[in-house]
Protein backbone atom coordinates (compact mmCIF):
# COMPACT_ATOMS: atom_id res chain seq x y z
CA UNK A 1 0.00 0.00 0.00
CA UNK A 2 1.33 3.35 -0.76
CA UNK A 3 1.47 5.51 2.11
CA UNK A 4 0.34 9.05 1.63
CA UNK A 5 2.61 11.94 2.06
CA UNK A 6 0.80 13.63 5.17
CA UNK A 7 -1.17 12.38 7.84
CA UNK A 8 -3.87 14.86 9.05
CA UNK A 9 -3.47 14.10 12.84
CA UNK A 10 -6.74 15.89 15.07
CA UNK A 11 -5.66 15.90 18.67
CA UNK A 12 -8.38 15.66 21.08
CA UNK A 13 -9.80 13.60 23.86
CA UNK A 14 -13.00 11.68 24.62
CA UNK A 15 -14.51 14.66 26.30
CA UNK A 16 -14.41 16.78 23.31
CA UNK A 17 -16.90 13.94 21.93
CA UNK A 18 -19.20 16.73 21.27
CA UNK A 19 -16.57 18.82 18.38
CA UNK A 20 -16.10 15.91 16.33
CA UNK A 21 -19.34 15.95 14.06
CA UNK A 22 -19.19 19.73 13.57
CA UNK A 23 -15.48 19.46 12.73
CA UNK A 24 -15.56 16.69 10.57
CA UNK A 25 -18.56 18.17 8.95
CA UNK A 26 -16.87 21.14 8.18
CA UNK A 27 -13.38 19.60 6.84
CA UNK A 28 -16.08 17.66 4.68
CA UNK A 29 -17.17 21.23 3.36
CA UNK A 30 -14.32 23.50 3.25
CA UNK A 31 -11.88 20.65 2.14
CA UNK A 32 -13.88 18.45 0.07
CA UNK A 33 -10.97 16.89 -2.10
CA UNK A 34 -8.71 16.21 0.78
CA UNK A 35 -7.78 12.34 0.16
CA UNK A 36 -5.29 12.18 2.95
CA UNK A 37 -5.34 9.97 5.85
CA UNK A 38 -6.77 11.14 9.01
CA UNK A 39 -5.74 10.25 12.61
CA UNK A 40 -8.13 11.26 15.48
CA UNK A 41 -6.36 11.22 18.58
CA UNK A 42 -8.81 9.70 21.13
CA UNK A 43 -8.56 8.03 24.49
CA UNK A 44 -11.32 4.79 24.48
CA UNK A 45 -13.49 6.14 21.46
CA UNK A 46 -14.37 5.77 17.93
CA UNK A 47 -15.75 7.89 15.51
CA UNK A 48 -16.48 7.75 11.95
CA UNK A 49 -17.71 10.34 9.27
CA UNK A 50 -18.92 9.53 5.46
CA UNK A 51 -16.86 10.13 2.81
CA UNK A 52 -13.45 10.68 4.69
CA UNK A 53 -10.97 7.82 5.93
CA UNK A 54 -10.61 8.30 9.83
CA UNK A 55 -8.67 6.34 12.15
CA UNK A 56 -9.36 6.90 15.96
CA UNK A 57 -6.25 6.71 17.58
CA UNK A 58 -7.88 4.93 21.33
CA UNK A 59 -4.29 5.44 23.02
CA UNK A 60 -5.88 4.82 26.41
CA UNK A 61 -7.00 1.27 25.53
CA UNK A 62 -3.66 -0.13 26.98
CA UNK A 63 -3.06 2.68 29.58
CA UNK A 64 -1.46 1.12 32.50
CA UNK A 65 -0.59 3.93 34.59
CA UNK A 66 -2.52 5.61 37.69
CA UNK A 67 -5.22 8.25 36.67
CA UNK A 68 -5.98 9.42 33.59
CA UNK A 69 -3.29 9.27 30.98
CA UNK A 70 -1.31 12.88 30.37
CA UNK A 71 -1.76 15.03 27.09
CA UNK A 72 1.51 14.45 26.15
CA UNK A 73 1.70 10.96 26.50
CA UNK A 74 -1.81 10.71 24.54
CA UNK A 75 0.34 12.44 21.46
CA UNK A 76 3.51 10.38 21.46
CA UNK A 77 1.25 7.39 21.60
CA UNK A 78 -0.58 8.84 18.26
CA UNK A 79 2.19 9.99 16.26
CA UNK A 80 3.52 5.79 16.71
CA UNK A 81 0.60 5.18 14.42
CA UNK A 82 1.42 7.43 12.04
CA UNK A 83 2.96 6.31 8.94
CA UNK A 84 3.81 9.38 7.33
CA UNK A 85 7.00 11.77 7.47
CA UNK A 86 5.05 15.02 7.76
CA UNK A 87 1.72 15.40 9.71
CA UNK A 88 -0.38 18.55 9.49
CA UNK A 89 -1.49 18.98 13.54
CA UNK A 90 -4.90 20.28 14.37
CA UNK A 91 -7.39 20.09 17.14
CA UNK A 92 -10.64 19.57 17.43
CA UNK A 93 -11.81 22.57 17.67
CA UNK A 94 -10.55 24.41 14.93
CA UNK A 95 -13.21 24.69 12.93
CA UNK A 96 -13.00 25.68 9.25
CA UNK A 97 -14.59 28.31 8.05
CA UNK A 98 -13.43 28.54 4.61
CA UNK A 99 -11.70 26.61 1.96
CA UNK A 100 -7.96 25.12 2.74
CA UNK A 101 -5.23 25.91 -0.11
CA UNK A 102 -4.39 22.46 -0.60
CA UNK A 103 -2.08 23.44 -3.17
CA UNK A 104 0.50 25.64 -1.05
CA UNK A 105 0.03 22.73 2.00
CA UNK A 106 1.58 20.24 -0.69
CA UNK A 107 3.81 22.76 -1.92
CA UNK A 108 5.04 23.87 1.75
CA UNK A 109 5.14 19.90 2.76
CA UNK A 110 7.62 19.77 -0.57
CA UNK A 111 9.64 22.79 0.53
CA UNK A 112 10.10 21.10 4.13
CA UNK A 113 11.63 18.07 2.32
CA UNK A 114 14.03 19.83 0.05
CA UNK A 115 15.26 22.01 2.32
CA UNK A 116 15.02 19.87 5.91
CA UNK A 117 12.42 22.18 7.54
CA UNK A 118 10.70 20.81 10.41
CA UNK A 119 8.05 22.65 10.89
CA UNK A 120 5.78 25.95 9.57
CA UNK A 121 3.39 27.20 11.77
CA UNK A 122 0.03 27.46 9.24
CA UNK A 123 -2.10 30.41 12.13
CA UNK A 124 0.81 32.87 13.68
CA UNK A 125 -1.19 35.43 15.31
CA UNK A 126 1.61 37.46 17.41
CA UNK A 127 2.77 40.39 14.86
CA UNK A 128 5.43 41.64 17.58
CA UNK A 129 7.27 37.97 17.89
CA UNK A 130 10.26 39.47 15.87
CA UNK A 131 9.80 37.71 12.89
CA UNK A 132 11.49 38.33 9.60
CA UNK A 133 10.89 37.03 5.96
CA UNK A 134 12.32 33.86 4.81
CA UNK A 135 14.98 33.28 2.17
CA UNK A 136 13.35 30.19 1.67
CA UNK A 137 9.85 31.18 0.24
CA UNK A 138 7.99 34.62 -0.24
CA UNK A 139 4.83 33.75 1.83
CA UNK A 140 7.04 32.05 4.58
CA UNK A 141 8.27 34.24 7.60
CA UNK A 142 11.04 33.01 10.07
CA UNK A 143 9.86 32.80 13.95
CA UNK A 144 12.65 34.04 15.83
CA UNK A 145 14.67 32.29 18.13
CA UNK A 146 13.84 34.23 21.04
CA UNK A 147 9.37 34.37 20.72
CA UNK A 148 7.95 33.69 23.79
CA UNK A 149 5.75 31.13 22.23
CA UNK A 150 8.58 29.32 19.24
CA UNK A 151 6.05 26.34 19.77
CA UNK A 152 2.68 26.28 20.30
CA UNK A 153 -0.30 24.25 19.01
CA UNK A 154 -1.68 26.34 16.88
CA UNK A 155 -2.30 24.62 12.62
CA UNK A 156 0.96 23.60 11.66
CA UNK A 157 3.08 21.22 9.14
CA UNK A 158 5.55 19.39 11.44
CA UNK A 159 8.15 16.71 10.79
CA UNK A 160 7.00 13.76 12.48
CA UNK A 161 10.22 12.63 14.61
CA UNK A 162 11.13 16.21 15.16
CA UNK A 163 7.33 17.11 17.12
CA UNK A 164 7.94 13.73 18.93
CA UNK A 165 11.49 15.03 19.91
CA UNK A 166 10.12 18.04 21.75
CA UNK A 167 7.24 15.98 23.59
CA UNK A 168 8.28 14.74 27.21
CA UNK A 169 5.78 12.31 28.78
CA UNK A 170 3.91 13.56 31.70
CA UNK A 171 3.50 16.81 30.48
CA UNK A 172 0.36 18.81 29.94
CA UNK A 173 -0.52 21.30 26.80
CA UNK A 174 0.08 24.22 28.47
CA UNK A 175 3.74 22.84 29.65
CA UNK A 176 4.61 21.79 26.55
CA UNK A 177 4.30 25.34 24.90
CA UNK A 178 6.08 26.50 27.63
CA UNK A 179 8.81 24.33 28.30
CA UNK A 180 8.97 22.72 24.54
CA UNK A 181 9.96 27.03 23.89
CA UNK A 182 12.68 26.59 26.52
CA UNK A 183 13.78 23.30 24.73
CA UNK A 184 13.99 24.70 21.63
CA UNK A 185 16.68 27.87 23.06
CA UNK A 186 18.62 24.94 22.82
CA UNK A 187 18.69 23.32 19.78
CA UNK A 188 19.30 25.07 16.09
CA UNK A 189 15.56 24.23 14.59
CA UNK A 190 14.57 26.70 12.25
CA UNK A 191 10.49 27.43 12.30
CA UNK A 192 8.97 29.35 9.65
CA UNK A 193 5.13 30.42 9.75
CA UNK A 194 2.78 32.51 7.38
CA UNK A 195 4.17 35.57 6.38
CA UNK A 196 1.75 37.60 8.29
CA UNK A 197 1.74 40.63 5.97
CA UNK A 198 -0.06 38.34 2.96
CA UNK A 199 -2.45 36.00 4.93
CA UNK A 200 -3.18 37.70 8.43
CA UNK A 201 -3.59 40.95 6.83
CA UNK A 202 -6.20 39.72 4.33
CA UNK A 203 -7.71 37.79 6.76
CA UNK A 204 -7.28 34.58 4.36
CA UNK A 205 -5.44 31.53 5.81
CA UNK A 206 -4.05 28.39 4.32
CA UNK A 207 -6.29 26.43 6.89
CA UNK A 208 -9.13 29.08 7.72
CA UNK A 209 -10.11 28.55 11.67
CA UNK A 210 -11.28 31.20 14.51
CA UNK A 211 -8.44 30.44 16.75
CA UNK A 212 -10.54 28.79 18.98
CA UNK A 213 -13.73 26.95 19.27
CA UNK A 214 -13.68 26.10 22.70
CA UNK A 215 -12.37 28.72 25.52
CA UNK A 216 -12.37 27.31 29.20
CA UNK A 217 -14.64 24.43 28.44
CA UNK A 218 -17.23 26.41 26.73
CA UNK A 219 -18.12 26.92 23.34
CA UNK A 220 -16.45 30.23 21.88
CA UNK A 221 -19.46 32.18 20.32
CA UNK A 222 -18.05 34.41 17.56
CA UNK A 223 -16.55 30.87 16.46
CA UNK A 224 -19.21 28.94 16.62
CA UNK A 225 -22.22 29.77 16.77
CA UNK A 226 -23.58 31.44 13.77
CA UNK A 227 -20.74 28.74 11.56
CA UNK A 228 -22.82 25.96 13.15
CA UNK A 229 -26.22 27.59 11.88
CA UNK A 230 -24.72 28.48 8.36
CA UNK A 231 -24.06 24.49 8.19
CA UNK A 232 -27.02 23.13 9.73
CA UNK A 233 -24.78 22.09 12.96
CA UNK A 234 -27.47 21.44 15.30
CA UNK A 235 -26.03 21.91 18.87
CA UNK A 236 -26.80 22.21 22.43
CA UNK A 237 -24.71 25.02 23.48
CA UNK A 238 -26.44 24.77 27.04
CA UNK A 239 -24.57 21.88 27.73
CA UNK A 240 -21.03 23.79 27.49
CA UNK A 241 -22.61 27.03 27.72
CA UNK A 242 -21.30 29.93 25.52
CA UNK A 243 -18.42 32.02 26.30
CA UNK A 244 -18.23 35.92 25.21
CA UNK A 245 -15.63 38.14 24.70
CA UNK A 246 -15.87 40.45 27.53
CA UNK A 247 -13.73 44.59 27.72
CA UNK A 248 -11.87 42.65 30.67
CA UNK A 249 -10.38 40.38 28.10
CA UNK A 250 -10.15 42.16 25.56
CA UNK A 251 -7.94 44.92 27.96
CA UNK A 252 -6.41 41.22 29.51
CA UNK A 253 -5.15 39.60 26.73
CA UNK A 254 -2.70 41.98 25.27
CA UNK A 255 -0.89 42.84 28.87
CA UNK A 256 -0.65 39.00 29.24
CA UNK A 257 0.90 38.43 26.35
CA UNK A 258 4.01 41.16 27.29
CA UNK A 259 4.23 39.70 30.38
CA UNK A 260 4.78 35.87 28.87
CA UNK A 261 7.32 37.94 26.26
CA UNK A 262 9.28 39.07 29.18
CA UNK A 263 9.31 35.76 31.06
CA UNK A 264 10.43 33.80 28.00
CA UNK A 265 12.85 36.51 27.33
CA UNK A 266 14.17 35.89 30.79
CA UNK A 267 14.20 31.97 29.99
CA UNK A 268 16.52 32.30 26.67
CA UNK A 269 18.87 34.82 28.56
CA UNK A 270 19.21 32.04 31.36
CA UNK A 271 19.39 28.68 28.99
CA UNK A 272 22.33 31.09 27.17
CA UNK A 273 24.48 30.45 29.45
CA UNK A 274 23.63 27.78 31.82
CA UNK A 275 25.78 24.38 31.30
CA UNK A 276 25.38 21.51 29.07
CA UNK A 277 24.34 19.35 32.01
CA UNK A 278 21.39 21.34 32.62
CA UNK A 279 20.78 22.11 28.90
CA UNK A 280 20.65 17.91 28.23
CA UNK A 281 18.19 17.40 31.44
CA UNK A 282 15.02 19.26 29.57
Amino acid sequence: MQIRPLTILVNSCDNFEDCWHPFFKLLSIYWPDCAHRIILNTEHKTFAYRGLSIRSSQVATAWSGSGRIPWSDCLLRCLEQVETEYVLYLQEDYFLNAPVDQGLLLEFIALMSEKRIPHIRLMELDRNAGHRPSPVHPLLWEIHERADYRLNLQAGLWHKDTLCSYLRPGESAWQFERWGTRRSYQRGDAFLCQSLDHFNARRRFIVPYHPTGIVRGKWYEPAVKDLFIMHGIEMDFSKRGLHRPGVVRRWLVPWRARLRRLFMTGVWLQSRFSGKTRATSL
